[in-house]
């Protein structure tokens, strides 16, 4: 890692380290929390909200290094801000789209921390990703259903994928416009919803990209959020793991530090070996991005990545409530969030199985260029 993100990471904990507001809870919430606003503007004063976008853009020029070091501490202090669902997806794709006045428009409002962002890209369960949308744009306007929107506010900037008559399409929606009425519930440390459209105009009524570039607009964008979310989760991975170290090298049973227990300490052991396995994936596929982002190597990467980390930060959950004793099932003991947010990561963006499939799929594929 290079002195910039080695400075960003240090700045990063810093501020989660003054301000509570941003770490971790110590009572669960109950139901589906509002947004923010205030302390998100508190980030984009920061210019966390743009890091990998370019210069040109009014963003740092990062690129997907940075947003895996800011996610990674924001899980290590199982922090509730929906920065991958807020800020990496929207910032990604509208980095992806064609330079243009309403483009230009949004991507400055996002910088600013002015309105909450998110995408809404998936119409059905099991959906992947590039699918047809049955989600629809004509004359201006769209209809249809979004599903699993994370971070979907009152208030906020719906970026919406949508068929047009010349294929695939990205718009944005104003989520108080007509028509548009937004479903919430509780996900993880934060929110996500089911967003319904009814003729709702789009914003500037026109497509931000169409065709071929919002397809890619779209693979690109989940590539990247998933290399970042696997390291959120391989922070929260390592977050409730140091968080139970504290507390077992305190609690005294039989007379003596349960921290001395030889099977207290080989669970220990395991767990830091998978966290430190985790981080080297995720690692790797955010090295790969950089370097060959269209290659198949690279997808299976992030597969592998997504897949590892996920299971990896379920397990230290649940092994650090399990160290609690009692204590890690009451709220103030504050381990299970770790893992509530961790059962939420795990399957956002693709479970581990159909990661796994995927990075089987790619793998072969490799193989067969390779043969050939």
């Amino acid at each position: 890692m290079d002195d910039s993100l080695e400075l960003l990471r240090a700045s990063v904990t810093d501020f989660l380290s003054r301000r509570k507001a941003f770490a971790i809870r110590t009572t669960e919430s109950r139901g589906a929390p509002e947004f923010d606003l205030a302390s998100w503007r508190e980030l984009a004063e920061l210019g966390w909200l743009g890091l990998s976008l370019p210069e040109g853009r009014g963003g740092a020029g990062f690129g997907t290094g940075a947003l895996t070091v800011v996610s990674e501490q924001l899980g290590r202090a199982a922090s509730a801000v929906p920065y991958i669902a807020a800020s990496v997806l929207p910032s990604v794709l509208l980095g992806e789209c064609e330079p243009a006045s309403e483009v230009d428009e949004l991507t400055s409002i996002l910088l600013a921390g002015q309105r909450p962002f998110c995408l809404a890209w998936q119409d059905h369960v099991h959906q992947w990703e590039g699918a047809e949308s049955s989600t629809v744009l004509k004359e201006g306007r769209v209809s249809g259903a979004k599903r699993f929107v994370v971070g979907a506010e009152l208030g906020g900037i719906l970026l919406v994928s949508a068929h047009s008559g010349s294929g695939m399409a990205w718009v944005a929606v104003d989520s108080n416009a007509v028509g548009v009425r937004i479903e919430r519930y509780a996900a993880g440390l934060g929110s996500e919803g089911t967003v319904y459209f009814d003729q709702s105009p789009v914003f500037r009524g026109s497509a931000l990209a169409s065709g071929e570039t919002a397809a890619r607009a779209l693979s690109r964008t989940l590539q990247v959020a998933r290399v970042t979310l696997s390291a959120q989760l391989a922070g929260l991975a390592s977050g409730a793991l140091e968080r139970t170290v504290e507390y077992i090298g305190s609690r005294v049973q039989f007379g003596r530090p349960i921290s001395s227990f030889q099977c207290i300490r080989h669970r220990c052991v395991d767990l830091l070996i998978a966290t430190r396995l985790a981080h080297a994936s995720w690692a790797h596929a955010a090295r790969c991005i950089e370097s060959e982002p269209l290659s198949a190597l690279t997808a299976a990467a992030v597969s592998a990545a997504k897949a590892r980390c996920g299971d990896v930060a379920v397990q230290a959950g649940r092994d650090s409530i399990q160290m609690h004793g009692a204590m890690g099932c009451t709220e103030e003991a504050g381990v299970g969030l770790f893992l509530r947010a961790a059962v939420h990561g795990r399957g956002w963006l693709g479970s581990p199985l159909a990661h796994r499939r995927r990075f089987q799929e790619y793998r072969t594929r490799t193989h067969e260029v390779v043969d050939a």
